[in-house]
């Protein structure tokens, strides 16, 4: 039987979503739930997610499969409720669905959605969860460079290089900064994302903001791919959420609703 998780996690003490042995900080989400799954049915069950996210990212909405052992009977509810007792505080799996088997976490995709969340003073309550800046932005100059996003591009420019994507061309279908105050935040949607990519844009969009290049540059950067100037200028990963993965009607999963003027959240329908 396939199953088809919802996940949120604080990424602050991860490697990243997928299990890299060499990484110093050690630990990843994908490691932790396959411990949880071991310690829980003695047995290895692997679980692959609808993608990777880097180091220090957080997720209100990874999705993520398994393939788990037909002649292990337990109720769906109650699998969930084992799972998060078995896993750190820091994963929490939200819902559990099954899923046909031609289901997959991240080749079944149609969409996933990120946001990027920046506070223009010193906080000490949400320092894992955005990015304080000192120096004044210009946001009228962040919606111009966001404004030119929507549509099929090579985000080379935007991007770290990695060995196994074949090219750098993402469909956004939009991209919106919101202001409330001394916080703004990024919200993008693209059919696929490559590494590195909205922490990328965030922080060419800031550079503009901040006079350093201009929207012209920023058009340039994506209109005309520069290998040279790959990732130049990166935000940090602690402002970055994946908010969800939107799927197939046929496969009845959580979509990415709407709420608080286009700001998207999962929603469990």
């Amino acid at each position: 039987m396939k199953l088809a998780f919802l996940i949120e996690y604080d990424g602050t003490d991860f490697a990243g979503w997928q299990t890299q042995r060499d990484h110093p900080k050690g630990r990843s989400v994908q490691a932790e739930l396959e411990r949880g799954f071991l310690k829980l049915f003695s047995r290895n069950i692997p679980i692959h997610g609808a993608g990777r996210t880097d180091s220090g990212v957080h997720a209100r909405g990874m999705v993520a499969h398994i393939e788990f052992p037909n002649d292990i009977e337990i109720p769906l509810p109650k699998l969930l409720m084992a799972i998060n007792a078995t896993t750190p505080e820091d994963i929490a799996l939200r819902d559990v669905r099954p899923v046909p088997a031609d289901f997959h976490a991240r080749h079944s995709a149609l969409a996933r959605q990120y946001r990027y969340t920046i506070k223009q003073e010193r906080t000490a309550i949400d320092r894992h969860f955005v990015w304080a800046i000192r120096r004044s932005v210009d946001l009228e100059v962040l919606g111009h460079c966001a404004a030119v996003l929507p549509g099929e591009h090579d985000f080379t420019s935007f991007s770290k290089r990695t060995r196994d994507v074949k090219h750098y061309r993402c469909i956004v279908e939009r991209a919106g900064w919101e202001f409330h105050g001394t916080t703004f935040a990024l919200t993008i949607r693209a059919n696929r994302f490559v590494r590195g990519m909205v922490r990328a844009l965030v922080g060419a969009m800031v550079q503009a903001g901040q006079g350093t290049l201009s929207v012209n540059d920023f058009q340039k950067l994506l209109h005309a791919p520069q290998e040279l100037w790959r990732a130049k200028y990166i935000a940090p990963p602690h402002g970055l959420v994946l908010e969800g993965i939107e799927y197939p009607d046929r496969f009845a999963l959580w979509h990415i609703g709407e709420r608080d003027n286009e700001k998207g959240e999962m929603t469990i329908q």
